[in-house]
């Protein structure tokens, strides 16, 4: 172990503390920016250069993450694979911004906006073994929010209601895949075997009933952003 390892105090996670409370107006405000200023500061809506600027930010926050743990000695193929929503979710994201797929958008809006913001605003603890590690979570759960949100304001594309069934039909088959893994890993990846460390409302009761209050209440909160959606780019839309 390199001898200043061991001097990098250990970090503990504090609910809405100021750590906290930083990085979400951070994510909010660049978002904001983004979407709304992209312009005055020469990204053009379109702009090929800017998909592959945010192509490379998704991609080197998931492998530098990697690079840190495993430098650091915090890394385990038991938690620390792409095999949980939000790591599965940057890679479909990936391919959405490039191609501009409508499943793969129509994936990311559900596990981006459901799944990413319910990570940003109750993360669970556990994953920081250390400072930095809690930044990286923040960062690319944000990245991935504002991948959906430049899809839907720059290049029109939607999620409808009528797609859910799709996505959770997807959802639950990877869920089948990550299962099995997990049984051979001995792993919690998705969260299937134990519920997270999270104090979350969507969140409720042990094994298995934790599962299937997070899928109720991610199909009450897709629908809540699909009309979220419509309303607020939409609108802006008539206005243009």
């Amino acid at each position: 172990m390199n001898p200043t390892i061991k001097h990098i105090s250990p970090y503990s996670f504090d609910l809405f503390g100021i750590d906290h409370i930083i990085s979400l107006v951070f994510v909010a405000l660049i978002c904001w920016f983004l979407i709304n200023h992209n312009e005055k500061i020469g990204i053009h809506d379109k702009s090929k250069s800017f998909i592959f600027f945010l192509v490379f930010i998704l991609i080197s926050l998931d492998i530098s993450e990697d690079i840190v743990r495993l430098f650091t000695n915090h890394y385990s193929i038991k938690k620390d694979l792409p095999l949980h929503l939000c790591s599965i979710g940057i890679y479909v994201a990936v391919f959405a911004l490039l191609n501009k797929n409508k499943t793969a958008f129509q994936l990311i809006f559900y596990w981006g906006l459901v799944g990413a913001v319910q990570a940003i605003l109750t993360p669970d603890g556990d994953f920081f073994e250390l400072r930095i590690f809690f930044i990286y979570s923040q960062a690319y759960h944000g990245a991935l929010i504002f991948s959906v949100l430049w899809l839907i304001a720059k290049y029109d594309m939607r999620m409808e209601i009528k797609f859910l069934p799709k996505m959770l039909i997807i959802t639950n088959f990877i869920a089948i895949i990550i299962f099995v893994v997990n049984y051979f890993l001995d792993s919690n990846y998705f969260f299937l075997r134990f519920r997270p460390n999270v104090v979350s409302p969507f969140v409720i009761g042990e094994w298995p009933f934790y599962i299937i209050s997070v899928q109720f209440f991610s199909i009450i909160l897709l629908v809540f952003f699909i009309k979220l959606q419509d309303i607020i780019f939409n609108q802006k839309i008539k206005n243009n």
